[in-house]
């Protein structure tokens, strides 16, 4: 065996047992005359069982570290804690501002930095371009060995990723980075050599505008990477991870009766980590690590997990899987010893100290709830276990708002919306389309509740009341929801009728909902409606299922016949939420929502998680939940669960990633998050939004005045040289970075990748890539032809053009600016400065071109305040990273601004742009 990385390894275990006979740890001279003269035999015989060997490489400087045993750091002596002392142990810690927490951190952090392990085949020269961030390397001692093939360099057995050991299990695990394109072909002969079944994948392709991880398995069909072959059996998409059944092959292989050349391997792709962070509760997590984990078959290799570096988030998963293995053999936690043992495995496992906060307070709420994934016999017998009810309703509503969580709602404009004291929690409401200068227009008292399938599965509302009923529909219109869930019952007083009939439309300024036609069921009322839109032929089509007896139906089957006429899609679906109305938004609606959703959780996996369902919604909307007993009719309707609904198939989902490859990354962004889009985008589109008005009203008004007038105007522009050129224009210009360009009709404009929050300029916009001379030319030409509609043809057609004649137009000093819309409530298109001329032709046209080279100004400076923000943020991350993380990465700065380092290949130095706090 190989005691090195460059060393060639026995290929198969005949040749182990021959080298060794006779006490001998090398081949004989006649033996390796053997191997020469039949290698293509050995090849032949032994190269499938090779691929099957569970060789991991020997290395005996590796650190051992008995991470049970209590260590003294400091003046403090660091040992495992009984689990019901831990919950005391974690509130103290958190205790002054979190200095527990940074005291323990730090030690970690500082014994790692005076570790310093060797991690020389990270820094090879051909396998720098292998590594995704400059200074998330592989540790020699731990990493893991590609098996060579027949003509390969020594040196490429190399791949960023690091044997990292379990509870009481060596190698349980593969912590590594998120594949790059180039290295497709290693990860899948990682994945095929060390017999891998799970691969745990805890990011996006895309955050915050970053690229964190390539996609390497195939969107659709099959694709082959190097000598395996990847196809995608199956995807099933859930609101919090997805899991993919990948089947592999590999192609060099010729198939023996005792060798397989194909298997499945599954891929737990958790899609609800933030960007930056945390999660919101660590229930979702548990559940994924608890079921991610447990897929792993008992002969299997060891588990893949990779985020980004596959460090952070990484290390945070392989902690909380050991520690929760450790409360259930033996009671006790030490997340500070494990942590401190695998960091010698691979660096900067948990890489933030919020992250090791975030593994503490999941560990509280794990040994607080217990095992919650209960099977169909535990629900049938725990329905009628009072003491284990009332536990759990305790631990449901433990978390209570305060003032800030609730202050949307609490607003005098907003109190009249609300019908009694359940509100929604100000980062799960449901905003309307604000209407400009109106304080509290965008609210409504409803709540995104999420569902199997999707995080906004269901949008959980009162009864509309009579000031409300065009808030309800505006909210239906917003969010393309077709299907409408009505629980409560009508009084004709307080709880009246909300909907248009047969001779009365709802109109608004925006939309008319009509009604079309009424169908009688055995428990419940289906009504159909329309709503139009005003200004286009747009229209949604919206199914009201009106049931008042839920959930004291006929029968338990009815509650299924009913929930499955609900999931049942239109032709024209579009993929809304489903809104759920009761009288008040409470415990009747929120029950057919977890009813729902556990249905199909239970045909999934066969298990329920009632407990995390009701916990979140309460966290969601609390006070939905008002005694044990709201819980119990849940276990008691989930008992008599029907096995044929096949709900699963009826709400299936597919990732789209067809859109996400040459779409900005906010879309990909919003496709990941279940159509979570974050407040700053949206910010970003409306201010783009914005822009694109003032340039239509520009060209609309360029378009009222007479050709000839205008032909006229532009001859004497062209053909009269002028020695009034305006100065002011040329270092607007001189200044301009390569990629610039003005706004023309034919372009499309798309937000920037979001910067920190810290940073993020609310006005910054990306324009299209010109060349300075290239947009001199563009503002010469648009000025030249103002006088004519600017269509994409003739934006297309003047590109590329040489200006010969300079302008004689003069830029206003006053340059118009996008109002921030972080600072004020209402949208309001105003053009201050511009104003319209109608004396003559000649002033007509001198103004126009005022307006139009405003407007090009406007946008120049936006895009020169993004690139500002851009550069520094590449360079602030790049420092940020090497200085707070790696020990041995200096990079320098030079005068021109760019960031040299001497060991460092162009290819890393392209990975390394990317460069973040990763996890």
């Amino acid at each position: 065996m190989s005691s090195g990385g460059g060393e060639k390894r026995c290929s198969s275990p005949m040749l182990h047992a021959t080298s060794e006979v006779g006490g001998a740890t090398t081949a004989t001279p006649r033996l390796l005359r053997r191997k020469s003269q039949r290698g293509n035999w050995f090849t032949k015989c032994f190269h499938a069982a090779y691929y099957y060997l569970d060789d991991p490489p020997h290395h005996p400087n590796a650190p051992q570290v008995d991470w049970e045993v209590p260590v003294k750091i400091g003046d403090e002596i660091r040992a495992a804690v009984p689990v019901n002392e831990f919950a005391k142990h974690v509130a103290s810690l958190h205790a002054d501002g979190d200095i527990g927490f940074s005291r323990e951190y730090e030690a970690i952090q500082n014994e790692c930095i005076s570790d310093d392990l060797p991690c020389e085949h990270s820094q090879h020269p051909e396998n720098k371009r292998k590594n995704r961030y400059l200074n998330i390397t592989a540790y020699d001692h731990s990493r893991v060995h590609l098996h060579p093939t027949p003509g390969q360099k020594k040196n490429l057995d190399y791949i960023n990723a690091n044997f990292i050991d379990g509870y009481q299990k060596g190698h349980a695990f593969i912590g590594t980075q998120g594949p790059l394109p180039d290295t497709f072909d290693c990860f899948w002969r990682m994945i095929w050599e060390q017999r891998v079944a799970i691969i745990v994948m805890i990011t996006n392709l895309v955050e915050r505008g970053r690229r964190k991880c390539d996609m390497y398995w195939p969107k659709d069909g099959v694709e082959t990477y190097g000598v395996i072959q990847v196809k995608l059996i199956e995807e099933e998409v859930m609101s919090t991870y997805t899991v993919r059944t990948l089947q592999i092959k590999h192609l060099k292989l010729k198939k023996k009766k005792q060798c397989n050349t194909e298997k499945l391997v599954y891929q737990y792709h958790y899609t609800n980590w933030p960007d930056h962070g945390t999660p919101d509760h660590p229930l979702p997590v548990l559940n994924f690590v608890k079921k991610s984990s447990a897929a792993n078959p008992a002969e299997a290799g060891p588990i893949v997990v990779h985020c980004s570096a596959g460090v952070g988030r990484t290390g945070t998963y392989i902690v909380l899987d050991a520690m929760l293995k450790q409360i259930q053999q033996k009671n006790i936690v030490n997340v500070f010893g494990f942590l401190r043992h695998i960091r010698a495995q691979r660096n900067f496992l948990v890489q933030t100290e919020e992250q090791y906060i975030f593994l503490h307070d999941a560990l509280v709420e794990a040994i607080a709830s217990g095992e919650t994934n209960l099977m169909a016999e535990q629900v049938e017998e725990l329905k009628n276990c009072t003491p284990y009810l009332e536990q759990q309703y305790k631990n449901i509503i433990q978390f209570q708002p305060k003032d800030i969580h609730i202050a949307s709602a609490m607003k005098q404009v907003n109190s009249i919306k609300n019908r009694g004291a359940i509100f929604p929690i100000e980062g799960s409401r449901v905003h309307l389309t604000p209407k400009p200068g109106e304080d509290g227009s965008d609210y409504i008292n409803a709540s995104w509740l999420h569902g199997f399938r999707r995080l906004r599965d269901f949008i959980v509302t009162q009864h509309p009341m009579a000031h409300t009923i065009k808030d309800f529909w505006q909210m239906v219109w917003d969010h393309n929801a077709q299907t409408v869930v009505l629980l409560s019952s009508l009084d004709d007083i307080n709880f009246a009728q909300f909907w248009p009939d047969e001779a009365t439309p709802i109109e608004s300024d925006h939309y008319r909902v009509k009604f079309l036609n009424k169908t009688n069921k055995s428990d419940y009322v289906s009504r159909d409606f329309v709503i139009q839109s005003i200004q286009d032929d747009y229209e949604l089509t919206v199914k009201m299922l009106h049931c008042p007896s839920w959930p004291e139906m006929s029968n338990p089957n009815s509650i299924y016949d009913f929930i499955v006429d609900v999931h049942e899609r239109c032709n024209d679906y579009r993929n809304g939420p489903i809104v759920i109305v009761d009288r008040y938004g409470g415990a009747q609606a929120c029950t057919f929502c977890a009813i729902s959703s556990l249905a199909i959780e239970m045909e999934y996996c066969s298990t329920a998680n009632v407990y995390q369902y009701a916990k979140l919604y309460h966290n969601k909307r609390p006070g939905v939940w008002t005694s044990s007993e709201d819980i119990r009719v849940i276990y008691n309707i989930l008992s008599f669960l029907p096995g044929n609904l096949n709900l699963l198939k009826r709400t299936a989902l597919r990732t789209e990633f067809e859109d996400v490859t040459t779409a900005t990354p906010d879309l990909y962004s919003k496709i990941c998050s279940n159509g979570n889009v974050p407040q700053h985008v949206i910010l970003q589109q409306q201010q783009l939004h914005m822009l694109q008005l003032q340039q239509q009203h520009l060209e609309t008004q360029q378009q009222q005045q007479q050709q000839q007038q205008q032909q006229t105007a532009l001859n004497e522009t062209v053909s009269t040289p002028s020695t009034d050129t305006n100065p002011s224009l040329l270092p607007i210009l001189s200044l301009l970075p390569p990629t610039v360009a003005p706004l023309s009709s034919s372009s499309s404009i798309t937000p920037p990748p979001p910067s920190t929050p810290t940073q993020q300029s609310p006005q910054t916009i990306q324009l299209p890539s010109h060349s300075p001379s290239d947009l001199s030319h563009q503002i010469s030409s648009t000025v030249a032809n103002a006088a004519s509609p600017v269509t994409p043809a003739t934006a297309s057609a003047s590109a590329g053009a040489t200006p010969t004649t300079p302008m004689t137009t003069t830029v206003p000093p006053t340059i118009p600016t996008i109002p921030s819309l972080a600072s004020q409530n209402s949208l309001t298109l105003t053009n201050a400065n511009f104003h319209t001329v109608t004396n003559n032709a000649a002033d007509l046209m001198e103004h126009q071109q005022q307006q139009m080279l405003a407007l090009m100004q406007q946008q120049t400076q936006l895009q020169q305040q993004y690139n500002t923000h851009q550069h520094h943020n590449n360079v602030g991350d790049l420092l940020m990273n090497n200085a707070d993380n790696s020990p041995t990465a200096s990079p320098t700065i030079t005068n021109n601004n760019h960031i040299t380092n001497n060991n460092v290949t162009s290819a890393a130095a392209t990975d390394a742009q990317n460069l973040d706090i990763v996890g």
